[in-house]
């Protein structure tokens, strides 16, 4: 997108964030509320449309309409009942201007960060200003602050906070998607992906970590330029892949009910048609499901496909390399390792690892778990992949001793790919926050 088209996406994202929240405040049950887009039915006077059922089981129809540029709008003309019509206006403005009090409809009048609410939603007269709710000076704090809001606990019967209203909200409405790295498989003892990084460099060097560190400096931390530099120096990477994988001192074992990982498969269980993506290679999630008698697809090439029966599908969208495997072809060549694999399947739109992320990022509902996102491929897809209509969500550790402003910029910075963080103090608080969706 072009700068001027990116901020005015981040602007009517965060309208529909604001929108959501006040059906939320409003009481509304997340499983009663619909935002849609037009479909066949295109209107082209409003921005989209929220379907709301009431506690009498009436179906109420909102007419969403974004002005961005408010400075020749009518508002008597707008005020109509189902109407709920997001106003921009600047700081100065919302704080200090004399604001028109609807009749019928429901204003939301908003600097991109604070907003005033007035008028009518669900029957219900609203008076709502978050300068009192938040009281946060800060630039792009938002999405922060409804995340991390108290007073609002509890003013929904159907979730204890906003941001789990969220995600039952989407998890109710559209398909989901377990997206999962590295960071899954610290439970067991497993390195995550600049460790393993690291414990490969010094390997191929012989072990001279000095030597890798120094080599490091030059090109980065990625472990090689290409695979001709893998055959001509003898180390066998797969091999290496593969111990590094599987054979570690177990931090817990894999039947352990309080591991990540086993906290996903109970998610798999209750929600079938769940669908994965990884970017790891090892099989540690398909061991933990076939202990459970539960079918799944595993997809890790382009000759893969999946079958109706599968409780969920698993795809492997940088390889597969099972135990034991390392020597095998079929294994090998699926790998995405070094970085003439990543150029070759970043720059090719078109194949199914790219095209898989590609949908399910824009259309589904996607949870990140054990990822850092600070992947620039990545954060490349999501922004294509990017959809104003909903969000996704990624869990992220705080670390002890940071300052509370950090965690408030990156929320910011996370939601201009779509993502809306769930900020954890330990990891066990995923499976948590799993068992409640």
């Amino acid at each position: 997108m072009k700068k001027n088209e990116r901020e005015s996406y981040i602007f009517q994202k965060k309208c529909l964030l604001v929108l959501l929240y006040v059906y939320y405040l409003n009481n509304v049950d997340f499983a009663n509320i619909t935002p849609r887009s037009f479909g066949f039915h295109f209107d082209p006077t409003c921005n989209f449309k929220v379907i709301v059922k009431s506690k009498k089981e009436n179906i109420h129809k909102y007419t969403i309409n974004i002005f961005e540029n408010p400075y020749r709008l009518n508002y008597y003309k707008v005020d109509i009942m189902g109407n709920v019509n997001i106003i921009k206006l600047s700081t100065r403005d919302l704080k200090e201007s004399e604001l028109y009090l609807p009749e019928a409809g429901l204003n939301i009048y908003f600097d991109g960060e604070n907003f005033k609410i007035y008028g009518y939603v669900e029957g219900r007269q609203m008076e709502f200003s978050s300068f009192s709710e938040f009281n946060l000076p800060e630039p792009e704090s938002l999405v922060y602050s409804l995340n991390d809001c108290k007073r609002s606990e509890g003013v929904n019967s159907s979730a204890e906070t906003f941001i789990l209203w969220l995600l039952r909200l989407f998890n109710s409405k559209l398909h989901i998607d377990l997206v999962m790295g590295a960071g899954i498989n610290r439970d067991y003892g497993a390195k995550d992906w600049s460790n393993l990084l690291n414990t490969l460099n010094t390997q191929f060097y012989d072990g001279n970590s000095k030597m890798a560190n120094e080599v490091n400096h030059y090109i980065g931390q990625e472990l090689f330029t290409s695979s001709m530099v893998l055959k001509t120096s003898g180390f066998d990477i797969y091999k290496c892949l593969a111990k590094e994988l599987y054979e570690f001192k177990e931090a817990k074992s894999f039947n352990d009910p309080d591991s990540t990982l086993y906290k996903c498969v109970d998610f798999v269980e209750k929600n079938h048609g769940t669908s994965i993506i990884t970017y790891n290679y090892d099989t540690n999630l398909e061991y933990l499901l076939k202990k459970r008698g539960l079918r799944y697809c595993t997809i890790y090439d382009e000759n893969s496909f999946v079958t109706k029966d599968a409780v969920c599908d698993i795809y492997h969208v940088h390889g597969l390399l099972p135990y034991g495997k390392y020597d095998q072809v079929k294994f090998t060549d699926s790998i995405i390792f070094n970085e003439s694999d990543y150029y070759y399947m970043y720059n090719n739109p078109y194949s199914w690892n790219i095209s898989k992320q590609l949908h399910d990022f824009k259309f589904n509902c996607c949870l990140f778990i054990g990822i850092s996102l600070t992947d620039p491929d990545m954060k490349r897809l999501l922004e294509l992949g990017s959809n104003y209509m909903k969000f996704n969500f990624i869990f992220m550790k705080k670390e002890k001793g940071y300052l509370s402003k950090v965690y408030r910029d990156l929320t910011a910075y996370f939601f201009t790919f779509d993502l809306i963080p769930i900020w954890i103090n330990d990891y066990s608080e995923i499976g948590d926050w799993l068992a409640k969706i």
